[in-house]
C-alpha cells in the first residue's frame, strides 16, 4: 500500500509527538519538566555550542521595570545576587509557577523563551543590545490530544445544538492563542491527498481517510461559513457533569477573549518568515473525535513532514524592557495564556472522567457475558 494510504488506527493516550524541531535550548527549559517552563539565556551562557547573550542594558532595564511595576522586590534583587539575568529569571519562574505551570506541565509540552529574536538560532554572540526590543516566544514540542466526539454526541442527545456549539466554542477560544489541528486541517489534507493520488498511475490504490463518516452527526454537512450557535444561548443542562463541561468551556471562551492577542506588524512578520524560512506553527492541540479517526490519520500523515523547516512560534509577545506599560501588558498576555491552558486541561479531565465509567461498564458487561 502506498505511503499516502497509511492511517494509524490505534488508540493512544498521552501526547502525540510530531517530528522534533531542532532545539538548541536544553531540555530542562521545557514545560514537560514541571520545575522549569521558561528559558532565559544568561549572559555569555553556552547552549549546545551556541553562545546566546543579551546586552547588559536590556536586562538591567527589564530588572528595573519589574521592580517598578511590583513584580520584583528589593529582597528578590538581593536573593539574585544583584544580577539582572538572575532576577529576571526568578521573577518569570515565580509568575509561571503561581499561574498553573504544574497543571499545564502534566498535559502539554511547551517552551516559553525570552530573547532578542523569535527564532532561537538568531542570537548575536557580540553581546550587543537588541535595540530595546525583546520577545517572549511560545513553541510546542508535541500536540496535546483532546478527544471531543463522545462529549459532543452526549450533549446533542440532551439538548440539540449544544454539542456543535461546544465544539465551535472550544476551537475558537483555543485558536486565539495557539495552533489547533482539527477537522478543517484534516479536510485540507484530504484534498491534497486526492490531488496527489490523481497524478498517480493507479489512484484507486490509495486509501484516503474519509472524514465525513467520522464527524459527529451534528457537524456533518455544515457549510464552512455557517454561523455557529452560541454556547451561552443554549438552555441550561440538568446533568451535573455535562453542565460543568459547558460552564468550563464558557469560562475558557471568556478568558480567551479577555485579553487581546499581541498584534505584530505584518510586514515585519513576513520578513521574519522569509529570512528564517519559517514553516507553519506546530499544533499545540489535536482536536479529534475518536482514536484512529480521519482527523488523527491526517495528523499522523502530516507529522512526517513537520520539522523539516523551523516552525513559526505559536505565540510571539513583544516587550520593551524599559517600558513599564509594555512589560505589564506582556505579563497580562502570558497570564491569559496560562489560564487558557489550565482550563483546557480541566476540560480534558472532565471529558475523560465521563468516558471512564462508560468504558468500565462495557468491560464489566463483557466479563459477565464470558
Amino acid at each position: 500500500m502506498p505511503r499516502l494510504a497509511r492511517s494509524k488506527q490505534c488508540s493512544r493516550t498521552g501526547s502525540l509527538t510530531a517530528r522534533k524541531r531542532r532545539s538548541r535550548l536544553p531540555r530542562t527549559w521545557y514545560l514537560a519538566n514541571p520545575a522549569s517552563l521558561i528559558g532565559i539565556p544568561k549572559l555569555e551562557a553556552d547552549h549546545a555550542g551556541s553562545r546566546i547573550t543579551f546586552g547588559c542594558s536590556d536586562l538591567t532595564a527589564l530588572a528595573q521595570t519589574l521592580v517598578e511595576i511590583g513584580l520584583a522586590t528589593e529582597s528578590d534583587w538581593t536573593a539574585s545576587g544583584k544580577a539582572p539575568a538572575a532576577l529576571v529569571d526568578s521573577v518569570f519562574r515565580r509568575f509561571l509557577r503561581d499561574h498553573g505551570q504544574e497543571i499545564i506541565a502534566e498535559h502539554l509540552e511547551l517552551s516559553l523563551t525570552l530573547g532578542e529574536s523569535i527564532v532561537d538560532t538568531s542570537y548575536s554572540d557580540s553581546g550587543a543590545d537588541s535595540n530595546g526590543q525583546l520577545f517572549l516566544v511560545l513553541n510546542t514540542e508535541s500536540s496535546f490530544p483532546l478527544g471531543i466526539g463522545t462529549a459532543i454526541e452526549e450533549l446533542e442527545r440532551c439538548q440539540p445544538g449544544t454539542g456543535a456549539a461546544l465544539y465551535d466554542t472550544l476551537r475558537q477560544a483555543l485558536y486565539r492563542w495557539i495552533r489547533v489541528y482539527d477537522d478543517r486541517d484534516a479536510r485540507n489534507r484530504i484534498e491534497q491527498m486526492m490531488e496527489w493520488a490523481e497524478g498517480e498511475e493507479d489512484p484507486d490504490s490509495y486509501e484516503i481517510p474519509k472524514l465525513d463518516q467520522d464527524l459527529p452527526a451534528c457537524l456533518r454537512g455544515r457549510a464552512p461559513a455557517e454561523s455557529p450557535q452560541s454556547l451561552d444561548s443554549v438552555p441550561a443542562l440538568t446533568e451535573p457533569s455535562l453542565k460543568e463541561l459547558v460552564e468550563t468551556s464558557l469560562e475558557l471562551h471568556r478568558i480567551s477573549h479577555s485579553t487581546e492577542r499581541p498584534r505584530l506588524d505584518e510586514e515585519w512578520l513576513e520578513s521574519q518568515r522569509s529570512y528564517h524560512s519559517l514553516d507553519l506553527p506546530l499544533p499545540a492541540i489535536l482536536l479529534y473525535f475518536r482514536p484512529g479517526d480521519a482527523v488523527m490519520a491526517c495528523f499522523d500523515d502530516e507529522c512526517e513532514y513537520w520539522g523539516q523547516e523551523t516552525p513559526e512560534p505559536n505565540l510571539i509577545v513583544p516587550l520593551r524592557p524599559n517600558d513599564p506599560a509594555s512589560v505589564r501588558q506582556a505579563f497580562a498576555v502570558i497570564e491569559t495564556l496560562m489560564r487558557v491552558l489550565v482550563l483546557t486541561a480541566s476540560i480534558k479531565t472532565l471529558i475523560d472522567g465521563r468516558e471512564k465509567p462508560t468504558c468500565d461498564s462495557v468491560s464489566m458487561s463483557e466479563a459477565s457475558s464470558n
